[in-house]
């Protein structure tokens, strides 16, 4: 303990996966300059290790934002025209990569993870292995972060699978869109996670006759259903996870870079100041100014079940990984009206067949 105040723990940032969503990782990490709170490692995937490897990098957060402002949809999303023609159906990508990759050796330069001012791990799915591999990890030492990062971004039949070594990759996401196993396995002692696969339950999403939009909903489903298993695993008392409302916000959509950038912000503000772990890691003077515009602590989720709707069928007690619902005959089903375990999965909502649950303070 010093001047007064624990020591500071070792911390993990994991930024996760979610395309054009992922600029909302830049508010988080201007929150926490804001704050004054360190991070030793980070953690990324897919866009979260665009962003990632930037704030390794040493940058701050008006640096990368100024770097975000380079990407664009248009320029980075450009068709295949050519190469169908020739190739047809056996071509491996709808969409050019070479432009996004020269984005990213633009920034990285020949840099290798050992030359970062922090450590870094992104992850990227083998097409050859099936086996998750972590770009960063020792042994790693000749691969340069540009190609890591973008083999952690290549979304399958969007952009062509690079050739690391012997086998070739895809976006990381598609197996662990959050990569906290990694921050557990690095034996951090506090890990603070932004989650971007939130979806509003109560909404659906229009359907469009096209194979860019089935191809990017599927994704997103899918990374959200994986992501139930993930954070059910490894979210623990040494765990703080946020996620940023950014549900609305498509895929590869060129959103508004300053809207997403203050939502990450925000979110972050509100949970780091509220939730006992970071809390009392904060800047006291900041603390003051961010306490009279927080209306709620963020530290639980509020469940609430539609007493009309409910069928009683037993479906969110069976899956809920902190005990927040009983498996009952008849009346309430929920034990915890205010659930501080949460694992902040949506499980139980998004499982619901009546559509009676729903969350809130998530």
């Amino acid at each position: 303990m010093a001047n007064g105040r624990p020591k500071r723990p070792r911390t993990i940032l994991v930024l996760g996966g979610g395309g054009m969503k992922g600029f909302a990782h830049i508010g988080v990490m201007r929150a926490l300059e804001r704050l004054g709170i360190e991070v030793d490692e980070v953690v990324g995937t897919s866009m979260g290790a665009v962003m990632g490897g930037l704030f390794a990098q040493g940058r701050d957060s008006q640096s990368i934002e100024a770097v975000a402002q380079e990407i664009s949809v248009k320029d980075y999303l450009k068709l295949n025209l050519l190469k169908f023609l020739v190739k047809g159906y056996r071509h491996a990508s709808v969409y050019k990569g070479r432009r996004f990759l020269s984005f990213l050796e633009e920034h990285f330069g020949d840099q290798r993870f050992e030359d970062l001012d922090r450590p870094f791990v992104c992850n990227a799915l083998s097409l050859t292995r099936g086996h998750m591999r972590y770009f960063g990890l020792p042994g790693d030492a000749g691969v340069r972060v540009a190609e890591a990062v973008y083999a952690s971004s290549c979304l399958p039949g969007v952009y062509e699978p690079p050739r690391i070594g012997e086998d070739h990759y895809i976006d990381g996401g598609m197996a662990e869109t959050l990569s906290l196993k990694i921050a557990h396995m690095r034996k951090a002692e506090l890990v603070i996670a932004v989650d971007l696969s939130i979806r509003d339950q109560g909404e659906d999403t229009p359907f469009k006759p096209s194979l860019p939009h089935i191809l990017f909903q599927t994704y997103n489903i899918m990374g959200a259903v994986l992501n139930e298993h993930n954070l059910h695993r490894y979210v623990n008392e040494h765990t703080v996870l946020m996620k940023p409302p950014v549900s609305e916000f498509g895929l590869l959509e060129q959103p508004d870079l300053t809207e997403l950038v203050r939502i990450g912000e925000r979110e972050a503000l509100e949970v780091l100041s509220t939730h006992p772990l970071t809390r009392y890691l904060s800047d006291p003077a900041v603390m003051r100014e961010v306490d009279r515009t927080v209306p709620t602590p963020r530290d639980y989720v509020r469940l609430d079940v539609d007493a009309n709707a409910c069928i009683h069928c037993g479906i969110c007690a069976s899956i809920c990984a902190t005990q927040g619902y009983a498996d009952v005959a008849r009346g309430n089903v929920v034990r915890k009206v205010h659930n501080y375990e949460c694992t902040r999965d949506a499980a139980c909502e998004r499982n619901c067949p009546t559509g009676a649950i729903r969350l809130f303070n998530l």
